[in-house]
């Protein structure tokens, strides 16, 4: 039986993640310690203190990372093959041996910093909806000069559109008027995974051109293919492609399942991706480890 590990990405945050696992866990801690020291914020204070700061895209991403490590490193669990959503595929990445937590560090903390600089964006949840039919929609009213993109294709009747603001509000009044049952705009702060972050993803890639990417001791699962990869430039090629590209998680998921996954694991904040899972492929059994109470009922399991 193959276990995939799953990584959350940007949403999962709250305030005082992380810091049982910190107080409770030698191995936790020497993890979270590791993060810590490799950036030039208190991101210790961010993650354990009531700070409005770790809602903001550069803080919360270094955070997220964090706390899946840390996981990790309190459980000692191991997988077979990982997927991260969209920031989550740098901790996965670690987990799979392609990068040092050093260099992870490193880059998750310049991929935060970019996107965050992104403006005269937005997206939103679409509920009720197919794929094709906001892929349809946005084709609709896309034009060289605004655009509306799939950015998260989450569960087959949810899927997060991104781009330009004024079209996400025409967007979701004719998502509704071609039968979404809700349209919820999304408090980000930019347009992730659309054409307005062409500039930070130039950015991205000029920074990690000279980061080594090792080949991974696991499948990598990667957002932009869908596809279990092996090799290390096309990790990193699709890497920095990501960040434009959609998060294809429906088409992610069956390609654990295809590749043998009948059990998954989400480590780190909250149980996002553990819901969305029991909505694509019941077939898999599903948990989550967020808390400290968490790791000792997986190691008492």
């Amino acid at each position: 039986m193959k276990r995939l590990i799953l990584f959350p990405g940007q949403g999962a945050q709250y305030n005082g993640m992380a810091k049982d696992i910190y107080e409770s866990s030698s191995e936790g801690r020497t993890a979270l310690d590791e993060v810590f020291m490799n950036v030039d914020f208190d991101l210790k204070s961010i993650m354990f203190d009531e700070d409005e700061r770790l809602n903001q895209t550069e803080y919360t991403q270094p955070a997220l990372f964090a706390h899946s490590l840390a996981v990790l490193a309190a459980t000692g669990i191991k997988g077979d093959m990982v997927l991260g959503h969209s920031l989550g595929e740098l901790p996965a990445l670690v987990h799979a041996g392609v990068l040092s937590i050093q260099d992870g560090v490193k880059i998750v903390a310049k991929r935060g910093a970019l996107m965050s600089q992104s403006t005269g964006g937005g997206m939103a949840a679409v509920i009720g909806m197919e794929a094709a039919e906001v892929q349809a929609l946005c084709d609709e009213l896309s034009t060289e000069t605004r655009r509306v993109q799939p950015a998260n294709l989450n569960a087959p009747d949810q899927t997060v559109v991104s781009g330009d603001a004024s079209l996400i509000e025409e967007f979701a009044a004719k998502a509704k008027e071609n039968g979404a049952r809700r349209v919820m705009p999304l408090n980000v702060s930019g347009a992730f995974h659309s054409h307005l972050m062409d500039e930070a993803k130039a950015e991205f890639r000029a920074f990690v051109s000279d980061i080594e990417f090792s080949p991974p001791q696991i499948p990598v699962i990667q957002n932009v293919s869908a596809k279990a990869e092996t090799d290390p430039t096309v990790i990193k090629s699709q890497l920095i492609e990501q960040i434009t590209s959609p998060v294809r998680f429906v088409e992610c998921v069956q390609t654990a399942v295809d590749e043998g996954a009948a059990e998954a694991i989400e480590v780190g904040p909250k149980k996002v991706l553990s819901g969305l899972m029991r909505k694509i492929d019941r077939s898999v059994s599903t948990s989550n480890i967020d808390t400290m109470e968490q790791v000792k009922e997986f190691q008492n399991g």
